[in-house]
């Protein structure tokens, strides 16, 4: 009976993890391509900054929408990444009517500007979306509940590509000059456009500023009339802060009016007064 015990007890360990080791290692790809990062410069966002807008539908102000990012560095795969939240709620008779409580949140890589995470817990009305995606940008995949979906270089998702797009230098555009930006959005790859319109002057809530003018190109027949439905003005310095969004949508006119700002990179230049 002992000597059973010792041959089965060596036979076990071999079983239980010599193995699923040798057969990992059969299985795992000989060719597999990993992809290096590349670094980006960003002058434009730091940790700490907060931006709050007040959402109007038409002359009724319909929610508030809060953009923070991280008072430090956290590490996600060994890589230090800016964790940005964002949460969007309705406020008075919108929320009585149509409730909305959405909250997205992105970990932004430092050095080289793409999220390794992002989720989303999204509620309006009756309708609810939860998900969590992990990006491999070495790989470029991304995984979610949907599944595995190789995504092109560079890859973001909603949140990280509003942050990416202010790292931007548009110092030398024209009008007519595109910039793009592939997202990740509900387990397919998009690009997005900003098309540069040149400089203005606006006054939002939070000031009067001289404003960079772009026209991002969206997601066609599901939420907007067109391609081009929405403007967007940032503020004509280094912060690149989104001042004002506008928009023509099914139900009406949109509005995102920036309200306050704090902890930002730089000086506010583009201010008037």
């Amino acid at each position: 009976m002992i000597r059973m015990k010792k041959v089965i007890l060596p036979v076990w360990l071999l079983a239980t993890f010599l193995l699923p080791a040798l057969y990992a290692y059969n299985q795992a790809p000989k060719d597999e391509v990993l992809y290096e990062l590349k670094p980006l410069k960003n002058n434009a966002f730091t940790f700490g900054e907060k931006l709050r807008y007040r959402i109007h539908y038409g002359l009724l102000t319909g929610g508030y929408a809060d953009f923070q990012v991280s008072e430090k560095p956290e590490m996600v795969n060994s890589r230090q990444t800016y964790h940005i939240k964002v949460s969007g709620k309705s406020t008075g008779i919108v929320d009585m009517m149509f409730k909305v409580k959405d909250e997205y949140e992105s970990y932004l890589d430092v050095e080289a500007l793409v999220p390794w995470k992002a989720i989303k817990n999204v509620k309006e009305g009756n309708y609810t979306d939860k998900d969590v995606i992990t990006f491999d940008h070495r790989r470029r995949t991304a995984v979610s509940r949907r599944g595995v979906l190789q995504i092109p270089e560079g890859t973001k998702d909603i949140i990280s590509s509003i942050y990416y797009a202010r790292s931007l230098d548009m110092t030398g555009a024209q009008p007519g000059d595109v910039f793009p930006v592939t997202f990740y959005l509900d387990h397919k790859n998009y690009e997005f456009r900003f098309r540069y319109l040149g400089r203005e002057t606006i006054k939002v809530d939070a000031g009067t500023f001289k404003a960079i003018k772009v026209k991002p190109q969206v997601i066609e027949g599901r939420v907007f009339k067109d391609q081009e439905a929405i403007t967007m003005w940032v503020t004509d310095d280094e912060n690149k802060i989104p001042l004002l969004v506008q928009s023509e949508i099914w139900v009406g006119s949109l509005k995102a009016e920036i309200v306050t700002m704090d902890g930002l990179r730089n000086p506010q230049l583009a201010k008037l007064k």
